[in-house]
């Protein structure tokens, strides 16, 4: 009786024996997987935390069109029309980056209407007569950013006449344009000079390339107006904070003949060579 108690001691204290063995080993497991988990986050680089709704190509967009302290549109966003439906394909944008490009961008459209930005804009009267006895008068608002100039014409002309043998006798609008604000004497790069028709049509002279501009001709119970963009062709960093600017108004009172010249800075007739004399717009 005695030596089978000896013996179930011996079991139960070998039993023991492994159990505990086996949880100094499980132990010694943890503690070195804790070590190299430990060692990993020290030399990995840790992954800002996403929540469910975010992705990492997400978090980057949210971050592109955080709001400026001065509500300006960041410098990244190009100019876009929010309301091309090929806008999403071409630059991948998201619902809430139209929205805020349309927010953003001045209410004016090269549409033949006169919208509210226009209203803010400064009038420019045509005073100096360059040729002929009485004729058409004019006004124009300038409007640019960045990228674009544009222009809102309004010609007080009842006598209307759209055919001649050049575009200069017929009834239309010459615009100067110096982009740098230099005021050559001679047309340089950024300088260009259009004409653009009562009859909607466009004549490229010096320096100009239509592919730049989007126009508007309206005819008006006074005349006409012309509503127009041009496309800077220098970058920002060859233009100033001036540029030079004229408009001159060509008046055809019987065909094929021009009758009357209004402008507005220039009176010397040699604006289509030379530059000097044009007018200073200040980008504000």
């Amino acid at each position: 009786m005695k030596r089978r108690l000896t013996d179930n001691r011996r079991t139960v204290l070998t039993l023991a024996v492994v159990i505990l063995g086996a949880v100094l080993l499980f132990s010694a497991v943890l503690k070195k997987a804790d070590a190299v988990k430990q060692q990993q986050s020290q030399t990995q680089p840790q992954l800002p935390a996403l929540s469910q709704a975010q992705s990492p190509k997400q978090t980057e967009t949210q971050a592109r069109r955080d709001p400026e302290t001065d509500g300006a549109a960041p410098t990244q966003y190009p100019r876009v029309n929010p309301k091309d439906p090929e806008l999403g394909k071409k630059y991948e944008y998201t619902k809430s980056d139209l929205e805020m490009l349309a927010a953003r961008l001045p209410s004016i459209r090269v549409d033949g209407q006169v919208e509210e930005d226009w209203n803010v804009c400064e009038t420019y009267e045509l005073q100096n007569p360059v040729y002929g006895d009485n004729g058409a008068s004019a006004e124009f608002r300038a409007f640019c950013d960045e990228e674009i100039l544009y222009l809102l014409i309004e010609v007080k002309d009842t006598t209307k006449q759209l055919t001649g043998e050049a575009p200069t006798r017929c009834d239309s609008v010459e615009v100067y344009l110096n982009e740098d604000g230099e005021k050559p004497e001679r047309y340089h790069a950024g300088d260009s000079h259009y004409i653009f028709m009562r009859n909607g049509e466009i004549e490229e002279r010096s320096g100009a390339d239509a592919r730049l501009v989007e126009r508007v001709v309206t005819e008006t119970d006074y005349g006409y107006m012309i509503e127009l963009s041009i496309l800077w062709s220098l970058s920002p960093e060859d233009r100033n904070e001036t540029f030079g600017l004229d408009i001159r108004i060509n008046d055809s009172q019987t065909p094929g003949t021009r009758d009357y010249i209004v402008q507005w800075s220039d009176t010397s007739m040699m604006t289509h060579e030379n530059l000097t004399r044009v007018g200073t717009m200040t980008i504000r």
